[in-house]
């Protein structure tokens, strides 16, 4: 049996000088997660010169759209099918607690019994029925907001492919009455002027599932005594010969490289493509990067299937506080989970602030929702929209066509740079952690400062209202007043015109 396993890469990303700012933690979850499916490091040190792909670096905004199986019951995507997150926080040294946590299959400790099997997941294909499906819908609300580009999961760890593949046998060829949910996501992206980007997961837990382990990854490397679990998070009783194993890693590659294929050829141009792990195929190779610009040649390509591309992602913590030198990308889920559920939208003015600090470091905002199993959003995926439409409406020129501050210019707030303008964000502040509603604080007087300004400025305004700002201007610092009656719940964006 082999499960899957990490890749060891390097990280290629240079900084310079921009603002401070207290920079997040790393996410351990994403962390564990990516050693799992095989992402690991990932290496951006160049990127495709093709001219079809330099929308990129400007593209600023993109919805990431997680749908599948999994919004059948409002659940997480993929990932709840894995027990044992538990037993990868500490080491269980004592024979008879081993023993009883294996003969009561107790993988979580104690805790909440796993929400569901493997098998039970891949049981709500049969109820999988996307019959409201109306990516024109979707798409028209996402531009309206601002949104440039936008990736859905064309296949997530789950192995259910949203189109009808001629390889494997999970997909709508067999479920959803036949439906290519890819074409018709592809089709409105074009008509409303998106950019395509479709999400495809190497690694096929459905493909693989007599050959590998579902119990979470991290668990083994404290617990070696844990024994590997089968589809219905059993003690697994069967074994391969290494000729079964040989066989199983060909027809699994067989089944990456054919259905990465049909997406590149099948739809049109595709702008991009987001890989989410590497499988394993052991011995058997898996589509080059050249293979792929063959069939798309000004598509971009992310780096977490050949462990380099032509950007970086950054997930759920924005790890950056100055500057990339390449292109990059930051993922974050507007409710906490990416694909459908009950959980609440975090505050618009922290998504919006995560955007603006995405912005100050050069990153791409990469921002995910989940639709219903019926293909609808829900009714506070539009409200949530429309409430960064109206920010757009007023502010959208600091992130349209803005990049960082310079060397030579630094802010105390994070800050972008027009041709002769600067636009600092003012991002309200929430209680330790927090980012809902209920966690914002009070606005508050607010002094701005950048420095690295050569002549005073013709204007400082506030962009909510166009009303001017008291300012200071002394050697090359620029400060200014912000007083906390002309603060919002939401980002405060000041514009600095500089003399021409």
């Amino acid at each position: 049996m082999k499960c899957l396993t990490g890749i060891t890469l390097s990280l290629a990303v240079t900084l310079a000088p921009a603002f401070a700012y207290a920079a997040p933690k790393a996410d351990s979850t994403a962390k564990s997660e990516h050693d799992m499916i095989g992402a690991g490091s990932e290496s951006a040190a160049s990127h495709t010169l093709h001219p079809d792909a330099q929308w990129y670096p400007d593209a600023a905004f993109g919805l990431f759209i997680h749908w599948g199986l999994s919004s059948v019951k409002s659940m997480n995507i993929s990932w709840p099918m894995i027990p044992g997150r538990a037993l990868a926080a500490k080491a269980i040294t004592d024979p008879d607690e081993q023993q009883r946590i294996i003969r009561q299959g107790d993988w979580n400790l104690n805790g909440k019994p796993n929400d569901i099997t493997p098998n039970e997941y891949w049981e709500m294909a049969r109820s999988f029925s996307p019959d409201k499906y109306d990516p024109d819908k979707w798409m028209k609300a996402a531009h309206d907001a601002g949104f440039t580009y936008a990736v859905m999961t064309t296949r997530h760890h789950e192995g259910f492919a949203m189109w009808p593949s001629k390889y494997g046998n999970f997909n709508t060829s067999n479920y959803a009455g036949g439906k290519d949910l890819v074409k018709d996501f592809v089709e409105a992206c074009r008509k409303n002027n998106m950019k395509v980007g479709l999400y495809y997961s190497p690694p096929d837990w459905h493909f693989d599932r007599d050959y590998m382990t579902f119990l979470y990854h991290g668990a083994y490397a404290k617990n070696p005594w844990l024994p590997q679990l089968d589809a219905d998070l059993k003690v697994r009783t069967t074994t391969h010969t290494p000729e079964e194993i040989e066989e199983h890693q060909k027809a699994f590659a067989e089944e990456v490289n054919g259905q990465i294929e049909e997406l590149l050829t099948r739809y049109g141009k595709i702008d991009l493509i987001w890989f989410d792990g590497k499988p394993a195929t052991g011995k058997q190779p898996l589509i080059t990067q050249e293979r792929i610009r063959e069939l798309q040649p000004g598509i971009l390509i992310n780096p977490r299937l050949h462990g380099h591309g032509d950007f970086v992602t950054y997930e759920r913590k924005l790890t950056p506080t100055k500057p990339v030198s390449g292109w990059a990308e930051f993922c974050d889920p507007w409710t906490g989970i990416w694909s459908h559920s009950n959980n609440p939208f975090r505050a618009p003015g922290f998504v919006l602030g995560e955007l603006a600090r995405s912005r100050a470091v050069g990153v791409n905002f990469l921002l995910g929702i989940g639709p219903m199993s019926d293909g609808e959003f829900t009714p506070d995926i539009y409200k949530n929209m429309a409430i960064v439409q109206d920010w757009m409406k007023t502010n959208g020129e600091s992130i349209r066509g803005t990049k960082p501050l310079s060397n030579s210019e630094s802010a105390s707030v994070p800050a972008v740079a027009g041709e002769s303008t600067r636009y600092l964000f003012a991002l309200p502040k929430f209680r330790d952690g927090g980012m809902y509603e209920q966690d914002l604080l009070p606005a508050e007087d607010a002094k701005l400062s950048i420095k690295g300004i050569t002549t005073k400025p013709a204007s400082v305004k506030l962009l909510s209202d166009g009303s001017a700002l008291k300012f200071d201007y002394s050697g090359d610092e620029v400060t200014i007043d912000l007083a906390a009656g002309k603060r919002s719940r939401s980002v405060d964006v000041v514009k600095i015109e500089l003399a021409r």
